[in-house]
């Protein structure tokens, strides 16, 4: 149960962590409906993130392969850290201005696109607790807010909480208004807190977010905001304290959650989902739920999201040799869950899903892998690629977990390391060639 756990936190904290580790270094396709070739038009949205990462810049945006898409997914979550200090005094001060240029050339490169833009953003760093300040040259700084408990920040105790909800509302207000987006999410995967922290804390963090959502409604109506929810905590199954008690059903257990997400202010429901993690669990007999989103349509009259997805294609291990220290260890992910073949069913059974349900987008996270599958597979890390550098980067920053998270989301885009289109590239292809029909 403990590999299982942590396993499965790597999935859903990992990308969060994968920013803070670079900071401090200064089968079966589970049944559903398919895809359906003949229809000549699809219902949504179909994007991905310019997401990429090298040993010295992260995060590394590629702005590539424009053509297979109509959304482009402006990630920033937490990455570059929130100027809190600086929010706090107005909502015009005067901002570190590394972290200003970033931003700038990131939002003028988003716009000129000329794709339809989502804004995601987080204030939770790791999920629970404030993202990162900004120091002075521009770099996040972790850890600088007050924690309880299971390292969370305390929504419902800090004498801080309303300003530092002022400060956020204006550093949103500030991101909207350069990136200018149609869709904006001011929480990312906003129910991970939930089961990390207390429930006086959840309650308060809801609230706070209630008040940041209705405030960015004021003052931009027209803009479509919603937070997204992670899937895997709201089955119960990535981690044993988000698990309903009582011997509740997963599908129940979901339906109880869907019910809460649905209560918290959203103009639409949106998830993030990495299915692979039910590959972790071999009480189940199947690779993961097929009813979810036929659930969520009979419950909601709002559009749904998937506003980040992928799957894993190439082997992980728990531990890796580097420079003659440390070991090769077990798999996390085998050969048999993580390949080719088993993201292409995925991904087929996805696009199938959102067809037939009439999703509003499908944001695919990685346009191409940031790790060599070839190199990133085998072990120990030979030779001086970009792939072994960052491999030993965030080893070298936070050990072997610290090199997991790397790697849980490096190999698992439309395209490999090299730009060339995996398998199940053609399907995505083929289902962005049909006219957007919404």
């Amino acid at each position: 149960m403990q590999k299982n756990k942590n396993r499965s936190r790597l999935a859903v904290l990992g990308l969060s962590m994968l920013g803070f580790f670079l900071f401090a270094c200064g089968g079966s396709s589970g049944g559903g409906s398919g895809g359906d070739s003949t229809s000549p038009t699809r219902s949504f949205y179909m994007g991905t993130t310019p997401f990429f990462a090298t040993a010295t810049a992260f995060p590394d945006w590629r702005f590539e392969n424009m053509d297979d898409k109509d959304l482009l997914s402006v990630h920033i979550d937490d990455f570059w850290g929130v100027p809190w200090t600086e929010f706090a005094t107005g909502p015009n001060p005067t901002l570190p201005a590394a972290w200003v240029t970033k931003w700038n050339s990131f939002a003028a490169n988003s716009r000129a696109t000329g794709k339809t833009l989502y804004l995601a953003l987080s204030p939770l760093g790791d999920r629970k607790t404030l993202a990162p300040s900004v120091a002075a040259n521009g770099d996040p700084v972790a850890h600088w807010a007050p924690t309880v408990g299971n390292g969370c920040y305390s929504f419902a105790t800090d004498p801080d909480a309303a300003a530092h909800k002022t400060a956020y509302i204006r550093y949103a207000t500030y991101a909207i208004n350069l990136v200018q987006p149609k869709y904006m999410s001011p929480a990312a995967e906003i129910n991970i807190q939930f089961s990390s922290c207390s429930a006086a804390d959840k309650a308060a963090w809801i609230a706070w977010y209630t008040d940041v959502h209705n405030a960015i409604k004021a003052a931009f109506p027209n803009l479509i905001v919603f937070p997204t929810f992670q899937l895997g905590y709201m089955y119960g199954i990535s981690d044993p304290a988000a698990a309903c008690s009582g011997g509740v059903s997963l599908t129940n257990c979901f339906s109880q959650r869907l019910t809460e997400a649905l209560s918290i202010p959203g103009d639409r429901i949106a998830f993030s989902s990495y299915p692979i993690e039910w590959k972790f669990h071999p009480e189940f007999s199947f690779s993961y739920p097929t009813d979810t989103f036929s659930i969520v349509k009979g419950a909601t009259q709002r559009k749904i999201w998937i506003a980040e997805t992928g799957w894993a294609a190439v082997r992980m291990r728990q531990t890796y040799s580097h420079g003659g220290s440390g070991v090769c260890g077990a798999d996390i992910y085998t050969t048999a869950m993580a390949n080719d073949t088993e993201h292409a069913n995925y991904l087929n059974w996805l696009l199938g899903e959102a067809q037939t349900h009439g999703f509003e987008a499908v944001i695919w996270w990685l346009n191409r892998d940031y790790l060599d599958g070839a190199v990133a597979d085998g072990c120990p890390c030979s030779g001086s690629s970009d792939t072994c550098s960052l491999a030993n980067t965030f080893y070298t920053a936070g050990g072997a977990f610290g090199e997991a998270v790397l790697r849980m989301f490096g190999n698992m885009a439309l395209r490999h390391y090299d730009g060339t289109p995996r398998v199940g590239q053609s399907t995505w292809h083929d289902y962005a060639a049909r006219a957007h029909q919404p």
